[in-house]
């Protein structure tokens, strides 16, 4: 059976950050080339210390019409996520909304139905806490892009932004009975992030929109330069029907674009990537710049984690890069080939 994901992201506009229409993009791309099946898009509630910004449905249209995918959605819950069943109850239906489409997609997966999470904990939390037997039985994995991976708490330096979102959320979840792939997006918080570098636990990459922008297909270049000038004109669709008249900017084309989330789109559809940037069979080929291993995890109330290697028949995996000369490079090749899909 195909292999479904719902994608869970704060995906805005204007953007906070654009990696998430870059993410969005590769999870349509698998779906466009029949890798995977999106049962669904979830968009976080606009936090409160970033106003003015909604949900971007505009950001999904597009995509959706590029690919000839429609796509449900749903947005998240204004209300923080708290261990208070009482409270989980007690919530309006439109707080609610973004649980049940998760509970929803479970029940209507036939096959294995996998989540990936890319901002806030906070849906997931709570609708786990609503039925965790269907999660235990239905649920083959959640990708889990937050936090800090630094075996030792000392060297974590802070609290990763996801975390920060909703941090007993982001705790609530490592509970939750189902496999996680733990994707922390940096090692530790220790560094500038100018200065920030790959490290062994922690997902981030970063390129220069230059080196993939202009080997996408026009319409996909337009996409990406309507997210990133971030434009509100309504006319949404009209960039994508005359893309050669819909060209960058020059502080598009040359921005720096920092990654985290891209090696878990192409584990969940059971590929690796070699240091050429190739994509290979097999999630865990030995030449793959990057893998999981299994560790035990626990996470207090703050968002504060500890992990160590697992002795045995652990379901929670801790993303590592096992070339850190090469990942960077590699990762976007990779993601260069997989948005050739989208034409």
């Amino acid at each position: 059976m195909a292999v479904r994901l719902l994608h869970q992201t704060d995906l805005f506009r204007p953007y906070i950050d654009p990696d998430d229409h870059w993410d969005l993009a590769c999870v349509y791309a698998l779906a466009a080339s029949g890798q995977l099946e999106l049962g669904g898009v979830l968009v976080d509630f606009p936090p409160d210390h970033y106003p003015g910004r909604s949900p971007d449905v505009t950001g999904i249209a597009q995509l959706s019409y590029l690919t000839g995918l429609p796509t449900h959605m749903a947005v998240g819950s204004s209300v923080p996520y708290t261990h208070d069943r009482e409270s989980l109850n007690a919530l309006p239906r439109r707080d609610r909304a973004g649980a049940e489409f998760l509970l929803n997609y479970l029940r209507d997966s036939e096959g294995p139905a996998y989540i990936s999470i890319v901002g806030s904990c906070r849906d997931l939390a709570v609708a786990a806490k609503l039925d965790p037997d269907l999660f235990r039985n239905k649920c083959a994995g959640i990708y889990l892009n937050a936090g800090t991976g630094h075996p030792d708490v000392a060297q974590q330096g802070g609290t990763e932004y996801n975390v920060v979102l909703n941090a007993a959320a982001y705790a609530a979840t490592f509970d939750i009975p189902c496999p996680i792939y733990w994707m922390p997006c940096f090692e530790d918080l220790r560094s500038d992030f100018s200065e920030t570098k790959v490290k062994r636990f922690g997902t981030f990459y970063g390129f220069n929109q230059s080196e993939v922008l202009p080997k996408l297909s026009p319409v996909l270049q337009s996409y990406f330069t309507y997210s990133l000038e971030a434009r509100t004109d309504a006319r949404y669709l009209q960039p994508l029907l005359s893309p050669s008249s819909d060209v960058s900017s020059s502080y598009t084309i040359q921005a720096y674009r920092p990654m985290w989330c891209t090696a878990g789109f192409f584990h969940m559809a059971s590929q690796a990537v070699d240091k050429l940037g190739n994509i290979i069979a097999g999630p865990d080929a030995d030449d793959a710049v990057f893998g999981f291993r299994p560790v035990d995890i626990k996470c207090d109330t703050n968002g504060v984690t500890t992990w160590t290697d697992a002795v045995s028949g652990s379901n929670r995996f801790l993303f590592e890069v096992k070339d850190t000369d090469n990942y960077a490079s590699a990762m976007t090749a990779a993601m260069t080939t997989l948005l050739a899909n989208i034409r």
